[in-house]
């Protein structure tokens, strides 16, 4: 995924919503101030939510380290807490093996659970860690939220210098906040993709052949 795509998935975070009833879209040059805190018994917002994971992103991204220094290597720890911090890889994981899922026993699942986690994250916070994003390089253009009991998406559109892409976040409650089980760029699902190529691997080539290329992939990034 193109750079510009991947900051896309993260920078729909910012935007400050309009309600659920409103068609109007709004173009923004930078993400919104964080709202106040809540009162300790309210539910966080969708909103909410996806905005203070926002700012936390583009602060780690904005964060001055010279290539190779150990700064540069922080940022790119941090950028992994990040994203451990906002995606539900638990649900991300059971929504990929589809109905894999059953016939693996508790081991195999914490394995495919760990090496997903670590794909994930190392893939995003490699790439997104060599760039340096100014709030006038990109805007974003939102179209609302969507709440239906325990799940809600977030809708928009990112434009990152010449580069336009369609997002949408899909959100699970969790506990007084929410984290993300999904997300689709371009009409693109990260869920489904990983799905539908884990379900052909393993189909063709069995369960070890995809512990093997999700471990050689890993190793890859890691260089």
């Amino acid at each position: 995924m193109r750079i510009a795509a991947l900051f896309a998935a993260f920078t729909l975070s910012s935007i400050c919503l309009l309600p659920a009833t409103s068609g109007a879209a709004t173009a923004v040059a930078a993400p919104a101030a964080a709202p106040a805190a809540a009162p300790a018994a309210a539910p966080v917002s969708p909103t909410a939510y996806v905005q203070s994971q926002a700012a936390t992103v583009i602060g780690i991204i904005n964060t001055p380290a010279r290539q190779g220094s150990p700064a540069a290597r922080e940022r790119v720890e941090k950028l992994k807490g990040a994203v451990r911090g906002f995606m539900s890889f638990q649900l991300l994981a059971d929504r990929t093996l589809g109905d894999h899922l059953k016939a693996r026993t508790p081991a195999e699942r914490a394995e495919f659970l760990g090496l997903l986690t670590q794909l994930i994250e190392t893939s995003y916070a490699k790439s997104l860690g060599r760039v340096e994003v100014k709030p006038s390089d990109y805007t974003v253009a939102y179209t609302g939220e969507r709440l239906r009991g325990e799940r809600a998406t977030v809708t928009g559109s990112v434009k990152v210098r010449s580069d336009a892409h369609d997002v949408e976040l899909k959100l699970q409650r969790s506990g007084q906040g929410w984290l993300v089980l999904d997300i689709v760029t371009d009409e693109v699902s990260l869920a489904e993709s990983y799905s539908e190529s884990f379900d052909r691997i393993i189909k063709r080539d069995g369960w070890p052949a995809l512990m093997t290329r999700m471990k050689d992939k890993l190793a890859k990034l890691r260089n």
